[in-house]
């Protein structure tokens, strides 16, 4: 391989990693705990774009309830976004012909 073709090669790259951070950016994943009374979407840079809470549990007194549904709506949506970003990255690596199972990426082959 001569340096013309890895030069390409680490464009298309460049390229690649840009999309693929621009599409975790408009990645939008939701999160929800008690069936529904607390909702929480995430970017794919696991920013909080939006807290809902059902107004029945605004009525509630309990403040750790509410607490925990909150964070467990949270987390929900964490982990769906870090499937998503495992899924593209194994995506990814497979288009440069790099295997990531080893490091707890899916196999893009299977």
């Amino acid at each position: 391989m001569d340096i013309a073709n890895l030069m390409q090669m680490a464009t298309q790259v460049r390229e690649q990693l840009a999309n693929s951070q621009e599409a975790a950016a408009r990645l939008r994943v939701t999160g929800e705990a008690g069936g529904g009374m607390a909702r929480v979407v995430l970017t794919g840079k696991y920013e909080a774009v939006e807290v809902s809470l059902d107004p029945k549990l605004m009525e509630s007194s309990d403040k750790a309830l509410i607490e925990d549904l909150i964070r467990a709506a949270f987390n929900q949506a964490a982990n769906k976004v870090a499937e998503e970003l495992r899924q593209k990255m194994g995506n990814f690596a497979q288009g440069l012909g790099v295997d990531l199972s080893a490091f707890g990426f899916p196999d893009a082959n299977r």
